[in-house]
């Protein structure tokens, strides 16, 4: 059996499944990109653009996605061409190009935002209660993979200085001081657009909390 690569403990076989998970993604991705006449890279561009609602910078987009600078000015010099962005002087840096979606990119966007349709309907699968846990677990693995710096940085709650953890609960117990709302963990944000990055001491303190 091939699991004993990667630990017959509980840790290294959830590394293998989350292997399988990977595997599954990029098939599904190719199968996707190949019928849109796009690369996943390319589709996986577009939904970022859509996703921020405005102007990106290569260099953003390079850092949002963990691609090199190269492959990055390829994708997107590529997706000028066929259409689906535009580049343009930055607003706030007219040396700067910074890159926008047209209005078939905005299109296209909404179709490649649909690929992962394949998880949501497994995940969907699980009770109420699973679901919360494996987001949640999800959010903590996110959040040690940041920390190491081996993954980009989110615009996520965990590390927002809006944000202020509560205990572990079946009721909502964190709260967003900019929103004044109360959230469940399942309302916990990866990408929020009223984001601001908490100070080292603030984001010690919550994850303390948060990881009980």
């Amino acid at each position: 059996m091939s699991e004993g690569v990667y630990g017959e403990q509980a840790a290294g076989r959830v590394t293998h499944s989350l292997l399988r998970l990977s595997t599954a993604m990029r098939s599904q991705a190719w199968d996707w990109a190949e019928g849109a006449g796009l690369t996943p890279t390319q589709g996986e561009i577009l939904v970022l653009l859509m996703q921020r609602k405005g102007p990106m910078r290569l260099g953003e987009i390079a850092r949002e996605t963990a691609l090199t600078a190269a492959t990055t000015s390829d994708a997107v010099s590529t997706l000028e061409s066929k259409g689906l962005v535009e580049k343009r002087r930055a607003l706030d840096d007219g040396r700067a190009l910074a890159v926008r979606l047209t209005a078939r990119g905005r299109t296209a966007a909404k179709r490649a935002a649909q690929w992962p349709d394949f998880l949501t309907k497994a995940v969907g699968t699980l009770r109420g209660e699973e679901q919360i846990v494996f987001y949640r677990t999800l959010l903590k693995t996110v959040y040690q993979l940041e920390a190491r710096e081996q993954i980009p940085a989110h615009r996520m709650c965990l590390t927002c200085s809006h944000f202020e953890a509560g205990k572990a609960s079946k009721k909502p117990s964190h709260h967003c001081s900019l929103l004044r709302a109360t959230l469940a963990d399942t309302d916990l944000r990866l990408d929020c657009s009223v984001y601001e990055p908490a100070d080292a001491t603030l984001q010690k303190k919550n994850w303390k909390i948060f990881a009980q």
